[in-house]
C-alpha cells in the first residue's frame, strides 16, 4: 500500500500529471487504455486521430456536422451489437474497429474537433454521453448533430429531471466515466480483484466519492475479506452526502466487524 491508502499503481504518476493539466480528453482516454491493456498502442492511436482530422480538414469547412460526417465516412458507428465489451473503452481498439460506446466515440469526436481548431467538451447527459462542438450538441454514438430541444423532449418523455442533464464533462470526468464503465464490466465478469485496481485509479480522480468506497466494500466481500469491507465502509462514512446515509454505512460497517476472513 502507498501512503495515500492506494495500492502502488503502474500509471499513477501519468494519471496524476494528466489530472493536473486536465486539458485533453484523448490523452486521458489513452491512459485509461493503458490501464486496461498495458501494451495498448497509444502512439498509433494519437497518429490515427491526427490522420482523421487531416482528412476532415482537407474535405470541408470544419464544424460539428462535418466532424461527425467525416467519422461516418471513415466507417465509425456506435457498437450496438457488441456494446458491453471492454474493448469499447480502449481507444486504440475503438479506432481500429471503428466502433465504440458513446463516451469513447465522443473522445474521438472531441479529439478530431480540437485538432480542427474547434472547441469541444463532453456532456454528461442521462441517456448517454454527448459532446458539444462549437455551439452544436452532438450525439457521438449516432454520429449526428442533435439539439437541446430534442434532448429535453427525451427527458420529459422518460420522466427524467432537467437539473444537471447538460452538465459539461471535463477531460478528467471523461476519464472517470471510462474507468467506471470498464470497472462495471470487469466486476460483472467476475473479477473483483481487477475491479478493485480500476477503482484505485478512480479514487485518484475523485477520492471524495463515497459510492466508490461502497462498491469496493462489495468487491472485498466477494474476495472474502470482511476486515477490508469494514475499512472501505468507514471511509465511505467520511464522504457520505447525508447523516442518514452515513448512519446506514456505520451500521453495515458494525455488522461486518468480526467477520471471518477467507483470504489466504
Amino acid at each position: 500500500m502507498s501512503d495515500d491508502g492506494l495500492t502502488d499503481l503502474a500509471l499513477k504518476g501519468e494519471l496524476l500529471g494528466f489530472l493536473e493539466r486536465n486539458d485533453d480528453p484523448v490523452e486521458g482516454a489513452l491512459i485509461v487504455a493503458r490501464i486496461l491493456e498495458p501494451d495498448a498502442d497509444v502512439d498509433w492511436a494519437r497518429d490515427e486521430v491526427e490522420r482523421i482530422a487531416a482528412l476532415a480538414r482537407a474535405r470541408g469547412e470544419p464544424d460539428a456536422a462535418h466532424v461527425v460526417a467525416e467519422m461516418a465516412s471513415q466507417g465509425f458507428a456506435g457498437a450496438r451489437e457488441r456494446y458491453y465489451e471492454l474493448e469499447n473503452s480502449i481507444l486504440p481498439h475503438v479506432l481500429k474497429s471503428r466502433q465504440g460506446i458513446p463516451v469513447s466515440m465522443g473522445v474521438v469526436a472531441m479529439g478530431v474537433a480540437r485538432l480542427l481548431g474547434l472547441t469541444a467538451m463532453g456532456v454528461n447527459f442521462p441517456r448517454h454521453f454527448l459532446v458539444t462542438i462549437g455551439d452544436a450538441l452532438v450525439d457521438p454514438f449516432g454520429l449526428r448533430v442533435t439539439s437541446r430541444e430534442e434532448c429535453i423532449a427525451w427527458l420529459r418523455a422518460n420522466r427524467v429531471g432537467e437539473a444537471g442533464a447538460f452538465a459539461k464533462a471535463t477531460p478528467r470526468e471523461v476519464a472517470l466515466r471510462m474507468l467506471n464503465n470498464a470497472r462495471m464490466l470487469v466486476q460483472r465478469g467476475g473479477d473483483p480483484a481487477r475491479a478493485l485496481t480500476l477503482s484505485d485509479y478512480q479514487l485518484l480522480i475523485v477520492p471524495e466519492m463515497y459510492g466508490i468506497y461502497v462498491e469496493r466494500a462489495d468487491l472485498w466481500m466477494a474476495l472474502g475479506a470482511p476486515e477490508m469491507v469494514t475499512e472501505e465502509l468507514e471511509r465511505a462514512v467520511q464522504y457520505a452526502p447525508s447523516e442518514e446515509i452515513a448512519g446506514r454505512l456505520r451500521e453495515r460497517a458494525r455488522q461486518s466487524r468480526g467477520g471471518r476472513s477467507t483470504v489466504n
